[in-house]
């Protein structure tokens, strides 16, 4: 595993080795969308084990759009402390820090918000505008707290995701029809965000490679919108449940020629052969994400040679496990308090 130990940059990031923690859904925020002790000592830990760039679970930019439960939210309400915790301790193991800011979308909870979750025809043009300047404000404050970017989430079906699909984003304005269109609002949050964080903020986003249209018109739009790093993911990824080889290799280097900025690619990465095997074929980086839910020091045994592969039985039980005891992987015995608080000690 030589290339998985090289430095490797992203945009004004320099970063130790070429591993991702993908945005891993946590589900450790308080009831109200609080930041926890327990959802920063997660991303410290990763860093401790030897990650190279902890990217933290979907935070959300609305409180009333929440996903679930535990998810945290980031706006003029948040107390940041937490943040600031998280972004020293992995700074202090030699670790880079970024926070993904999503909507829901179609995700959102009614039960958890008390209203309907809002899909691309349920915002007025004006209401878009108030939502590039909730990720605005939410990036800001990162930056504030000493994280080193954030990644905007178009990925897995959430708002922005709904938005580039074709199908999902149903709207007749500007905002809806063309690729063209339906890029216009990621585009505008990602150049909000730039000119309001400045080039020493790292801007990464996630995207699917399904569900969007064209591929490689995407890859390029979002190129050109000036983002350091883009994580290829897709929508179809839990139903490819036991499977334990890179699912998205040959889509995206199919459709990479031309693309110059840092690509990272996610999902079926569960061993040191087949990080190194996507490494080799000339895509810059590897998202770990089951693989560390599973053994949170996956990354530092493979560094230490004490396995070659992770021991996550790629079931997908973590997609739901936590509403039924409260561990974050089937294989868990020992229960998360905060867990146990959020899903079992209300109501």
């Amino acid at each position: 595993m030589k290339l998985l130990w090289q430095p490797g940059r992203i945009g004004p990031m320099e970063v130790k080795n070429r591993v991702v923690r993908s945005a891993t859904n946590e589900h450790l925020s308080e009831l109200n969308g609080d930041f926890t002790q327990a959802w920063a000592d997660t991303q410290v830990e990763l860093a401790k084990q030897e990650v190279g760039l902890v990217i933290t679970g979907h935070v959300c930019v609305d409180r009333t759009q929440r996903a679930d439960e535990g998810q945290p939210v980031l706006d003029r309400a948040t107390d940041t402390a937490f943040l600031r915790q998280a972004a020293e301790g992995v700074h202090a193991h030699g670790g880079k820090i970024v926070m993904q800011l999503s909507h829901s979308g179609a995700k959102a909870m009614e039960a958890v918000n008390g209203r309907p979750a809002k899909g691309p025809a349920d915002f007025t043009v004006e209401e878009l505008k108030d939502l590039t300047d909730a990720f605005v404000y939410a990036a800001k404050r990162c930056k504030d707290c000493g994280f080193d970017g954030v990644q905007i989430h178009n990925a897995h079906g959430y708002l922005l995701s709904a938005f580039l699909h074709p199908e999902e984003n149903v709207r007749t304005d500007t905002y809806g029809g063309s690729l063209e269109n339906r890029f216009r609002l990621p585009g505008e949050i990602i150049r909000a965000v730039r000119k309001a964080c400045g080039e020493d903020f790292a801007i990464l986003v996630k995207m699917n490679c399904n569900g969007c249209g064209n591929l490689p018109a995407v890859l390029r739009l979002f190129e050109e919108s000036g983002v350091d790093g883009i994580e290829v993911s897709g929508v179809d990824f839990a139903a490819k449940a036991g499977v334990k080889e890179p699912f998205y290799l040959e889509q995206l280097l199919a459709a990479r020629e031309g693309i110059l900025t840092p690509l990272i690619l996610v999902g079926g990465m569960f061993s040191g052969e087949s990080a190194e095997q996507v490494l080799e074929s000339g895509i810059d980086f590897v998202s770990f994400s089951r693989a560390l839910i599973c053994q949170p020091d996956f990354v530092a045994r493979l560094k230490r040679g004490e396995q070659t592969e992770s021991a996550c039985l790629a079931c997908n039980g973590c997609y739901r496990v936590y509403r039924q005891r409260p561990v974050r992987c089937v294989q868990h015995t020992e229960p998360i308090p905060q867990l146990e608080k959020v899903f079992f000690s209300h109501g």
